[in-house]
C-alpha cells in the first residue's frame, strides 16, 4: 500500500513537471523546447522557406516584439505560427506584432496584400508606410487597407500617384511679351495658347501688340490621369503659342510649313513649345521663360482634391 502511494506521488510529480511553465506564457516548457515549424515567404522570393524554431522557457516574449511566445505559437495561430526569435518573421519591415495585432496582415508573407490594390507597391508594408508618412493614425490605416481605392478616383491605390487625392493642376498664364511682329502687316497679333497635360487641354485666344508686356491672367484647371507609381510618376505637360496669321503672313516668314500660323517661340532656345515631364510633387511653381520671339510668365498650382 505504501509502495502504491509512492508511485502515485511520483506520477503526480512527473505530470506536474511535464506541464511546467517557468515564464508563465501559457506554453509548457517541454513545448517551448520542442518548438514548431515555420513556413514563410521572404522578400523577393516566390517559394516558401520551411524551418524549425523554438522559444525561451525563461521569457514570455523571447524576441521582445510585443507578442508573447504563446501568441506566436501554432496553439494560438494554427497554420500561421510565427518565429518567437524574430521580431519580423517575413522580413517585410512590419513587426509580427503590427501585422497580427494592429493591421491584420500576414506575418508570414512579405507580399501580402489585404485589399488586392498593390500594383507598384510590394505588399501591405509599403502601403502602410505610405499612409504613416502622411501622418495617418493606425485605425484609419486599418480602414484604408481594406479599401483598394481610398480617394475614389477609379485608380487602385497601388497604381495611383497619390492614393489620397484626385490630382488636378491649375495653370495661370500671367503675361507675355512678344518681341517680334511675326511677319504680320497690321501690327496686332492674334495669338492662340494651347495648354495640355496628357489628354486634358485648354485653348486661350488673345489680341496682343508686339513689344508690349501684355497681362493675360488666363486660368484653367486640368485633370491629371492619376495612374502611376505612388509619389513617383510624371505626365507630359505642354504649352504651345501660335500666331494665327489668317493669310497675312509675308515671305520669307513662312518657313515652318504652316501658312495659317507661326509658332511663337517664347521658351528657352529655338523651340516651338514648352514641354516637360511634369511631376505634381516637385513642379508646381512659377515659371519665366525667354525665347527668340519674346518671353512668357506662368504658374502651375496643385489643386488636387
Amino acid at each position: 500500500m505504501k509502495k502504491l502511494a509512492i508511485l502515485i506521488l511520483l506520477f503526480f510529480i512527473i505530470g506536474c513537471l511535464s506541464n511546467e511553465d517557468r515564464d508563465n506564457d501559457n506554453l509548457p516548457d517541454k513545448f517551448e523546447k520542442k518548438g514548431w515549424e515555420i513556413r514563410v515567404f521572404y522578400p523577393g522570393e516566390k517559394n516558401v522557406t520551411v524551418y524549425h524554431t523554438f522559444s525561451s522557457i525563461n521569457k514570455k516574449d523571447t524576441d521582445g516584439d510585443g507578442l508573447t511566445d504563446y501568441e506566436e505559437s501554432p496553439i494560438f495561430m494554427p497554420g500561421r505560427a510565427t518565429d518567437p526569435r524574430k521580431k519580423d518573421t517575413d522580413g517585410d519591415g512590419l513587426t509580427d506584432y503590427e501585422e497580427v495585432k494592429i493591421f491584420g496582415s500576414n506575418p508570414l508573407h512579405w507580399a501580402d496584400d489585404i485589399d488586392g490594390d498593390n500594383i507598384f507597391w510590394k505588399g501591405d508594408y509599403e502601403e502602410i508606410n505610405f499612409f504613416k508618412e502622411k501622418g495617418i493614425d493606425n485605425d484609419t490605416i486599418l480602414e484604408y487597407l481594406k479599401n483598394p481605392d481610398v480617394d475614389g478616383d477609379g485608380i487602385l491605390d497601388g497604381g495611383d500617384i497619390d492614393p489620397l487625392r484626385n490630382l488636378k493642376i491649375e495653370i495661370i498664364i500671367e503675361s507675355i511679351n512678344v518681341k517680334s511682329e511675326m511677319g504680320d502687316k497690321d501690327g496686332v497679333l492674334e495669338i492662340q495658347i494651347n495648354v495640355s497635360v496628357e489628354t486634358d487641354w485648354k485653348v486661350f485666344n488673345a489680341m496682343i501688340i508686339p513689344y508690349i508686356n501684355e497681362s493675360l491672367n488666363f486660368t484653367c484647371i486640368l485633370d491629371l490621369n492619376d495612374t502611376g507609381k505612388p509619389l513617383n510618376d510624371t505626365k507630359p505637360f505642354i504649352i504651345v503659342i501660335k500666331d494665327i496669321d489668317e493669310g497675312l503672313e509675308m515671305k520669307p516668314f513662312d518657313k515652318d510649313g504652316f501658312p495659317s500660323f507661326d509658332f511663337v517661340k517664347v521658351f528657352e532656345g529655338n523651340v516651338p513649345a514648352y514641354a516637360k515631364d511634369f511631376n505634381i510633387f516637385k513642379d508646381c511653381k512659377r515659371y519665366h521663360c525667354i525665347g527668340i520671339d519674346g518671353e512668357i510668365w506662368f504658374e502651375i498650382r496643385d489643386m488636387s482634391e
